[in-house]
């Protein structure tokens, strides 16, 4: 349980971290556009984006691969290169994220994260996975990205069109063996809406559609802009697709919100 605790303050950590660096491009003032569709917004070429100026201070820690029983095979460990998702009319490459220090500062009024942490680069335009595995999400393939980024929409911005049942494809190398995965196939199980608390807990545990030792893809995007401003996303869709996971006042300028989407393998 103490290590379980520890795993689930370090997902409050990077997801705080995230959140920061997810929202900092947000708050221009200009409507979004529809997000487009077909191999629209993030595709392409996957030459990295420029990443956005880090503000947060969490920690990420990068592990290898778990020790196993004898006779047992390692958890999947899926490093995404390529994301698809048909409903939304996505193609587009997945950027590897790099750990570096958290610089950010809170919002005035608003609790600071422990200081000397670390956080994931999120780029500009288009969505990213961390290069390297994270302790605790092994069968976890995390895909990031911005909702809106100066006033145009991000690859994620049509989350929550999602429905349960739409297909999500993946591909990408196995961390382990370095054998390359076309198409893998995953299912959506489920939309949440967290802050960062609960979306620590969310990705750090198991969702209740999951099935012990099934790999599953988790989407994330942001959903609010830093403090008390309007929503990014659509505040009624999100609301009525989603399961919210907020505890308190969705209103705290203190919180950030956050859309998770997870796909199970299927």
């Amino acid at each position: 349980m103490e290590h379980m605790s520890q795993r689930l303050s370090r997902f409050t950590l990077v997801l705080g971290a995230l959140a920061a660096i997810l929202l900092a491009g947000c708050a221009d003032s200009a409507t979004p556009s529809p997000p487009a569709t077909g191999s629209a917004a993030g595709t392409g070429t996957s030459e990295a984006a420029p990443s956005t100026p880090t503000r947060g201070t969490p920690s990420v820690t990068p592990s290898s691969t778990p020790a196993t029983a004898t006779g047992t095979p390692p958890p999947a460990d899926l490093r995404a290169q390529r994301l698809r998702i048909p409903a939304l009319g996505i193609d587009a490459p997945v950027q590897a994220s790099t750990i570096i220090p958290d610089t950010s500062t809170p919002r005035p009024g608003c609790p600071a994260p422990p200081p000397g942490q670390t956080t994931l680069t999120v780029p500009d335009q288009g969505v990213a996975t961390p290069g390297e595995p994270i302790e605790g999400f092994e069968n976890k393939t995390w895909i990031f990205g911005h909702s809106r980024w100066l006033g145009q929409p991000g690859v994620l911005f049509g989350l929550p069109n999602l429905n349960i049942g739409d297909e999500v494809f993946v591909d990408g190398l196995d961390r382990r063996t370095s054998t390359e995965v076309t198409r893998r196939r995953f299912v959506v199980g489920g939309l949440y809406l967290t802050d960062i608390d609960s979306g620590g807990k969310l990705v750090g545990g198991e969702t209740p559609f999951e099935t012990a030792g099934t790999p599953s893809v988790i989407l994330q995007t942001s959903v609010r802009e830093d403090g008390p401003g309007p929503w990014i996303l659509n505040q009624q869709q999100v609301l009525a697709k989603s399961r919210n996971l907020v505890e308190g006042d969705l209103n705290d300028p203190c919180k950030y919100l956050l859309l998770f989407v997870f796909a199970r393998a299927s």
